[in-house]
């Protein structure tokens, strides 16, 4: 996750409260504690339930209803927490569709763990904002306006509750916009942007495609398309107002790098520092992701690798074990090849592994990289 907004002005409205703890500085000392640990950001799917038919669900939502029970939800936050674990962000599935949700979310806060809410909002009213407050954050999935948004999530008039959701849940919580994008979506983001601004909601977040689930590689954006729109956003990041963030594909840090290196060299190389910290691919060292099976995996994309179930064992059994995958990932620099393995920003990119895994080859090139060869040398 890369806040444009953090490069380019050295602002970070929204994740200066989240995840820097209120420190203003560059580099705040809780970013420095937390890239030198394996204490990670846990992204906990819920529940498998949803109210949507997304084009691009990387759970395949609605295809299972099994789910823990509260007991076994508070059995888990005890473990996270002996592990210090320092953030939840508690997805689905839709994880309102729990009536337990809240009581979870008060458990996590009660034990020192601060909580995000990701939701497709169509079931936020003023009774369900009443309790938002439990959360630090909540982002709501849109992916367009009306009519390319519905299409996309399977069921007319999900933009018009999903936003109407979005303005209540403001009224009492820190909000923002979740966005996927795709090939059938890629002119809705700066409209989008537009509708946000004018509602005077804080931070639009950009995921870039990761094939899992229902998405698949021809569902995406070109790299000439994906170059242009970072353009976009990084000129959206200069504007006051809202945070501009994007997920899912490290080489954006290193883009904005060298778009600032030609602009404000002071400013570009406080940047690349920043990247030390924040810039690469964070999945099995500090994210991780536990489904609703309770099944752990490197990050809410990778189900089909599972490190150990949580109901089995201690969180920290499982995070600290002598893994394949995890000890690789943890040293990831060692194992890239192909374009990612030449690369002069190996130590701050790295791609994104799991999508070059998609693709075919595990430590090869992440093909959503848009940086020229000139550029990597």
């Amino acid at each position: 996750m890369i806040s444009l907004s953090k490069l380019i002005s050295g602002e970070a409205t929204v994740s200066r409260h989240l995840t820097y703890e209120g420190d203003s500085s560059f580099i705040p000392e809780s970013l420095k504690k937390f890239a030198s640990s394996f204490h990670p950001i846990v992204v906990w799917n819920l529940t498998n339930r949803c109210n949507l038919k997304c084009l691009h669900c990387y759970a395949s939502a609605g295809s299972e209803s099994y789910e823990l029970t509260t007991e076994q939800c508070f059995e888990v936050i005890d473990k996270l927490s002996n592990f210090k674990v320092p953030l939840i962000l508690f997805s689905g599935g839709e994880p309102l569709l729990r009536a337990d949700i809240f009581d979870i979310a008060e458990y996590a806060k009660k034990k020192k763990i601060r909580t995000v809410l990701s939701t497709n909002g169509t079931l936020i009213d003023k009774d369900v904002a009443e309790n938002l407050e439990v959360f630090e954050y909540v982002g709501v999935s849109l992916d367009g306006l009306k009519g390319i948004n519905d299409r996309f999530r399977g069921v007319n008039g999900a933009f018009e509750k999903a936003f109407k959701g979005l303005l209540i849940a403001s009224e009492v919580v820190l909000s923002g916009i979740r966005f996927t994008v795709t090939r059938h979506n890629y002119n809705e983001v700066l409209p989008l942007i537009k509708l946000a601004r004018e509602n005077g909601i804080p931070r639009f977040c950009l995921y870039h495609l990761v094939p899992s689930g229902r998405a698949d590689f021809e569902d995406d954006i070109n790299n000439s398309e994906r170059r242009k729109l970072i353009d976009d956003l990084i000129t959206e990041a200069v504007v006051e107002g809202m945070e501009i963030m994007t997920v899912d594909n490290p080489a954006d840090g290193i883009y904005t790098y060298l778009r600032l290196k030609q602009m404000n060299e002071d400013r570009a190389e406080m940047v690349l520092e920043f990247l030390k910290y924040r810039g690469g691919d964070s999945s099995g060292t500090r994210l991780a992701c536990i489904d609703h099976r309770g099944d752990v995996h490197p990050n809410q994309f990778w189900w089909d690798y599972t490190v150990g179930n949580v109901l089995e064992k201690d969180f920290e059994e499982i995070w600290m074990r002598d893994d394949e995958l995890l000890r690789k990932l943890r040293n990831k620099i060692e194992y890239l090849r192909g374009k990612c393995g030449r690369c002069r920003f190996k130590t701050l990119c790295g791609g994104f592994r799991v999508r070059a895994y998609r693709y075919g080859d595990l430590w090869g090139e992440d093909p959503s990289c848009y940086l020229t060869e000139e550029e990597i040398q």
